[in-house]
């Protein structure tokens, strides 16, 4: 069933305020989600320090 009686204009007014909150959050998800793949791609180029082996599986000293 349809409605009786629709009035495009004031449907629009009524709306504007959900689709105005729909873009914002799609807005603001989207700019986190770079946010956050930024910061995993740049914590990911600096890889940690990697020590000189000074001694093996075993504990023994290595020459």
């Amino acid at each position: 069933m349809s409605a009786p009686d629709t009035s495009l204009e004031r449907e629009q007014r009524r709306h504007a305020p959900a689709l105005v909150g729909i873009a914002l959050a799609v807005l603001i998800g989207g700019i986190m989600g770079a946010a956050m793949t930024y910061w995993a791609i740049e914590r990911s180029d600096t890889a940690p320090a990697t020590e000189e082996a000074t001694s093996d599986a075993t504990g023994m000293p290595v020459d």
